[in-house]
């Protein structure tokens, strides 16, 4: 169960040494991960030489919620280190993002012969493997199995799965914080992934808000964010049908070449 790794070859790798990072690390309120590489919490310019070193290590690190003030002078010292960047909107959801999510889980249901399943500490491989292949397919790495089962920090994976056993859409939250840290209440959100042919019902948005709510009512969390790559106006109107708003914080990705030979690690 802690050595379940998803994605290309060069994304197992690095969650296979985002994996041996976070065992050292995971007790320490300054580092974070939902799954996929290991990050520094605080986005202070006194992070930064964390920020490099874990990105020479893993291959790729990442900073939440870099302010418009800070963002120049961080990217800048990055690249000086030789490192290559990628860059997410921060988007961030509370109180009326929560109650847009009840609204939708009221308001809607999943289409004939389709059902909302959770990944647990039991779900078998075979279902994991055909979460990877539906975020595979719309270029979403799957985050390690340890974080998806709920293993390592509180988290909720839902799935949309048919009368036979096939996963066709998927999304999670993830509790990507230390608890003891200032934004230990917060979780990742995201990882929505639709199968092409169930495309057009609905799945992401229900999928979406289920697991929001759950991660709020299971597990006592009080808001969330996720990232959304500048110019993707499908996701960002999905995310503003479920109550998100944009911030002027960003995430920042640290991607050392010569470990992760890509040049970003999910959509």
């Amino acid at each position: 169960m802690l050595d379940e790794f998803f994605g290309s070859p060069a994304q197992k790798g690095l969650q296979r040494r985002a994996a041996a990072m976070w065992t050292l690390l995971q007790d320490d309120p300054a580092y974070c991960c939902h799954g996929r590489a290991v990050g520094v919490t605080d986005p202070a310019p006194t992070s930064l030489a964390q920020q490099i070193s874990l990105a020479r290590l893993q291959g790729v690190s990442s900073c939440e919620g870099v302010s418009a003030a800070d963002a120049a002078a961080r990217r800048a010292a990055l690249e000086a280190a030789g490192l290559a960047l990628d860059e997410y909107v921060s988007w961030v959801g509370r109180d009326r993002a929560i109650r847009a999510a009840q609204a939708v889980l009221a308001s809607r249901s999943l289409p004939e012969g389709l059902q909302i399943r959770q990944v647990d500490a039991d779900t078998p491989a075979v279902v994991m493997q055909q979460l990877d292949r539906v975020t595979a397919s719309c270029e979403v790495l799957l985050p390690m199995g340890q974080f998806l089962r709920g293993l390592t920090r509180p988290a909720v994976c839902v799935y949309a799965q048919t009368d036979d056993g096939e996963v066709v859409a998927t999304s999670a939250g993830v509790a990507q914080f230390h608890p003891d840290s200032s934004r230990g209440r917060e979780f990742w959100w995201g990882m929505l992934a639709t199968d092409d042919r169930f495309r057009g019902q609905g799945l992401a948005i229900l999928l979406g808000a289920e697991s929001m709510v759950r991660m709020v009512d299971r597990h006592g969390m009080t808001g969330f964010f996720t990232g959304i790559r500048a110019g993707n106006a499908p996701s960002e109107r999905l995310c503003s049908k479920l109550g998100l708003e944009a911030t002027d914080r960003s995430i920042l990705i640290s991607i050392a070449p010569e470990v992760f030979a890509q040049a970003n690690v999910t959509k």
